[in-house]
């Protein structure tokens, strides 16, 4: 419930200012008897109810016995105040000068007597009950709002580990594909297998080390992309198919890193890129009143092997979107006859 000396301070601070009241109004003694059986009763019953009435008895939804069990602390709280009250040197000093008043008026009998203290003693208890019954809403207040604080902090510690574990859920998946790409060249002795791997070691460096940063540049998750396609073109000399337009898009728009590549990849994995004639890959990047808007088409043939990775890619990167951009994302993915299209905006204020 917060750190033990933020607690103390806060009491001694309670207790000084009253203090300072009660001495402003009566002699020092009695304004530390007053304040001693104040604060004592309110320390008690604010820490017992954060640390067993509310957990045990709230929490559960045993409303009654909370209740109960509250009331007595009211009730016992409220007697042992007044009992202390009443040995003060001012009260007894006050009583004593209004039992004189009375006799000297002639009207201070046994009767009168009797039924004017029970008076006062109601207003006595009435007047020690309310300092309890402040801390107890202090404490219900103080529970809940802990309870809240933890149940986010909670929530958010899953969501942190739930991106970071998508994350690494899409980059193996990269990783073995460019890998496989990079054996064929190598195994053929192609001079391309060296370019191939320096241009492999420049996506891995961004893909390791952004993940650092909560949101990355748009003119780096572009030259992320463009390696990506350079490293593909390396596989056939004779691939021109492939269109990646980011002519209108703001450079220096911010965006959560590795979030556009699941799409790039699947669409280059089942877009049939190698097929000049009827393969392409269209990927589009704009930014339209600091929203972002990224378009990517691929021709699509139905296959009966279909690699389920490319699958769980889309959906982890859909998942990522959810995390990320909250009800600040709007993404369509439409499967047709002969073209796969996705299309993603992220709004304004989710950037």
């Amino acid at each position: 419930m917060g750190n033990w000396y933020q607690h103390i301070v806060g009491w001694v601070i309670y207790t000084s200012f009253i203090y300072f009241l009660f001495n402003w109004v009566s002699d020092s003694l009695s304004a530390f008897i007053r304040v001693f059986s104040i604060i004592s009763t309110q320390v008690v019953v604010f820490y017992l109810n954060l640390k067993w009435i509310l957990p045990v008895y709230y929490q559960t939804k045993r409303y009654l016995t909370y209740a109960v069990v509250n009331l007595m602390f009211i009730i016992s709280g409220a007697i042992l105040g007044v009992y202390l009250e009443e040995r003060t040197p001012v009260y007894q000093s006050e009583l004593i000068e209004v039992q004189q008043y009375y006799i000297e008026k002639g009207v201070f009998d046994s009767e009168y007597e009797d039924n004017s203290l029970e008076i006062f003693d109601i207003e006595q208890l009435f007047s020690h009950a309310m300092p309890i019954v402040l801390i107890i809403f202090i404490s219900y207040f103080m529970y809940n709002f802990h309870m809240r604080k933890q149940e986010e902090e909670k929530l958010l510690a899953i969501m942190t580990a739930e991106k970071n574990f998508l994350v690494q859920q899409i980059n193996p998946h990269f990783l073995f594909n460019t890998l496989n790409n990079i054996y064929s060249l190598t195994h053929k002795t192609s001079p391309k297998g060296s370019k191939a791997v320096m241009q492999l070691s420049k996506i891995l460096d961004y893909s390791l080390y952004v993940m650092k940063e909560g949101r990355v540049r748009l003119k780096d998750e572009i030259g992320y992309i463009n390696n990506f396609i350079a490293l593909f073109k390396l596989k056939d000399s004779t691939i021109t198919n492939i269109t990646f337009d980011y002519s209108r898009a703001n450079p220096n728009q911010k965006i959560a890193p590795l979030l556009l590549i699941p799409f790039v990849e699947n669409a280059f994995k089942h877009g049939d890129v190698v097929d000049v004639n009827n393969g392409f890959v269209t990927i589009q990047i704009q930014t339209e009143d600091d929203s972002l808007l990224f378009d990517c088409i691929n021709s699509y043939q139905k296959k009966q092997n279909v690699d389920k990775t490319g699958g769980i890619g889309i959906a982890n990167v859909s998942r990522r979107l959810e995390l990320l951009y909250p009800e600040q994302h709007w993404l369509k993915i439409e499967e047709g006859k002969n073209v796969f299209t996705v299309s993603l905006k992220i709004k304004a204020n989710g950037i």
